[in-house]
């Protein structure tokens, strides 16, 4: 009992996952859903197998990894040093605000053609997309945090004789990285869905390739087995930096032991 109300949202996630799988499964074999639209949880598994065996699934995982890395962190990077400037900076704010949330705002996906133009299809541009798609969150978040320091703490440290590199290394910067990992977060997501989304459109490997490859060949099950991987990822990434932010925010001002 301990363990489950230690881990109480855990174990009812997954139960509510596992009804959701049996209910799928049994509404197909009853066929009151048709298994050409939706497949199968069953199927879905042994075609799941199969491309694993062949190699095919490991490609296209390792290609979409390789090209979430290099895109997310390198929106990482230059997020957060972008953000810590804007935020210590107000003239450099001013200056890029307005391009920061066009950015933010802007439906980046409808200058792929011209990132086609630019860096040819394949990995390239998706590494761009992915960048683009996660930069802003990670920016916007990490300018926050610096701004928005308590002036208190502030105060307190000028009072006993800070001088302004201490009260940037010392103050301002501890106390902005909840919200630094708050914009990982939102930009992990962010970076996933730029990596599929440019997928879709034009490489040539990938699990945003194979949905396409698959769907156009009109064939579900393999189309669902690099939905299921990308679903699964996309959970693992989300829960990893929700579980960094959590170790984090003994960090935020106002937080209660």
């Amino acid at each position: 009992m301990v363990i489950f109300a230690r881990f109480k949202s855990f174990w009812l996630g997954t139960l509510s996952f596992a009804v959701l799988l049996v209910l799928w499964e049994s509404l197909v074999r009853l066929g009151w859903i048709n298994p050409f639209l939706t497949s199968s949880p069953t199927d879905i598994a042994v075609h799941f197998v199969r491309q694993t065996q062949s190699g095919e699934l490991s490609v296209n995982l390792g290609v979409s990894l390789l090209e979430f890395a290099l895109g997310f962190g390198g929106a990482v990077v230059a997020g957060i040093l972008m953000g810590i400037l804007m935020g210590w900076y107000r003239l450099l704010e001013y200056t890029l605000e307005p391009f920061v949330w066009f950015l933010y705002s802007a439906p980046l996906i409808a200058f792929y053609p011209l990132f086609v133009i630019w860096l040819g299809l394949g990995a390239p541009t998706v590494i761009a997309i992915t960048f683009l798609f996660s930069y802003a969150p990670i920016l916007v978040n990490t300018a926050s945090g610096v701004k928005t320091v308590d002036k208190e703490l502030l105060r307190a440290a000028i009072s006993f004789g800070a001088r302004r590199s201490d009260l940037f290394f010392k103050v301002v910067l501890p106390a902005s990285v909840p919200m630094v990992m708050a914009g990982l977060r939102l930009g992990v997501g962010r970076a996933l869905l730029g990596v599929v989304v440019a997928e879709l459109f034009g490489a040539t490997a990938g699990l945003g390739y194979s949905i396409n490859y698959y769907g156009a060949l009109m064939q579900t099950t393999d189309m669902f087995v690099s939905l299921v991987v990308i679903l699964v990822l996309g959970v693992g990434f989300t829960q990893g930096v929700a579980m960094l932010e959590h170790r984090f925010d003994s960090w935020r001002v106002g937080h209660e032991q």
